[in-house]
């Protein structure tokens, strides 16, 4: 039974552009509270879909390199 994974939202190349123009953005007045809290929630948020990202493309990448060790030996074997 193949189990099918959801896609993610954005693809990792999103996420870094995320990253990267979020350094562009202005930053919250510095006495305004409610907006750093929300600007401390956007961060957080776009940190944790990052990371996960970052995991679901290393696992693609560790069956990618399982497959091709695998025809590899068998090619050896032949």
């Amino acid at each position: 039974m193949h189990k099918e994974k959801m896609k993610p939202k954005y693809d990792l190349e999103d996420y870094i552009y995320d990253v990267e123009s979020r350094s562009l953005e202005n930053e919250a007045d510095p006495t305004d509270i409610y907006a750093q809290l929300q600007q401390k929630e956007k961060d957080l948020i776009l940190a944790a879909e990052l990371g996960k990202a970052l995991l679901e493309k290393n696992e693609e990448l560790s069956r990618h390199n399982e497959r091709l060790a695998e025809e590899y030996s068998q090619k050896l074997e032949v």
